[in-house]
């Protein structure tokens, strides 16, 4: 993955930790804090690994890691975010196996049921919360754009 790839949200995240870790407004950050951040990112990395990411990533060789270099850096240890297309063809199909007769349509129960296989630990009345929500109409089925907003939370 490189800069090019990063979300405009995952720019944006990865410049305000910059800026807020570049208490001088230099417009640069000391390895300690490159290692500070990859750490909040889930990364830790030895002294001797993070030499290595200065000696590839400190284009300019001050010392230093400005913000283009940070982000060549960072995009290494972020996720891609995933493809909103394609998360709604993959859910599309699951839908489509439990909407067996084509109508569009899933029964509620056959829905809790899905929601109970994804996560055993939701508690009963956290699922029938659920359900109530999505079923605002009352119709006691769930179309795939209710099924959509519960499984992305969109």
């Amino acid at each position: 993955m490189n800069k090019q790839e990063l979300s405009k949200d995952q720019m944006k995240i990865l410049k305000e930790a910059f800026e807020a870790f570049d208490i001088e407004k230099k417009g640069s950050i000391s390895v300690e804090v490159v290692g500070t951040i990859l750490e909040l990112l889930g990364q830790t990395l030895s002294e001797e690994e993070l030499n290595e990411v200065m000696e590839e990533y400190d284009v300019d060789e001050s010392g230093q890691i400005e913000f283009e270099e940070f982000l060549e850096l960072a995009s290494n240890f972020v996720e891609p975010e995933e493809d909103y297309d394609a998360l709604r063809a993959e859910l599309r199909e699951v839908f489509m196996m439990y909407d067996k007769n084509g109508t569009g349509f899933i029964p509620l129960d056959t829905f809790k049921k899905i929601l109970q296989e994804l996560d055993g630990a939701v508690p009963e009345n956290e699922l029938d919360d659920i359900i109530d929500e999505i079923d605002a109409d009352g119709s006691g089925t769930v179309d795939f754009e209710e099924f959509m907003e519960v499984m992305t939370g969109e």
